[in-house]
């Protein structure tokens, strides 16, 4: 014999996995900016320039320039 389940528990079973779904959309941004400023200041080089970084510099030599 089949366990019969009634209406209310499926409701109760939606309302916790709306619950969890609109908690993971309030709580994943602020999660991914937390790693990705923690990722930032764990990879950020001193030695590279701040600015940037899709500009490109090129000196020319006195012999172009005269």
């Amino acid at each position: 014999m089949q366990p019969t389940k009634s209406w209310v528990d499926f409701f109760l079973y939606l309302g916790r996995v709306f619950v969890l779904l609109i908690i993971l959309a309030v709580l994943l941004p602020k999660l991914v900016a937390v790693c990705n400023s923690l990722m930032s200041s764990l990879l950020h080089n001193e030695k590279n320039p701040h600015g940037n970084p899709l500009r490109v510099e090129i000196t020319l030599s006195r012999e172009i320039n005269s």
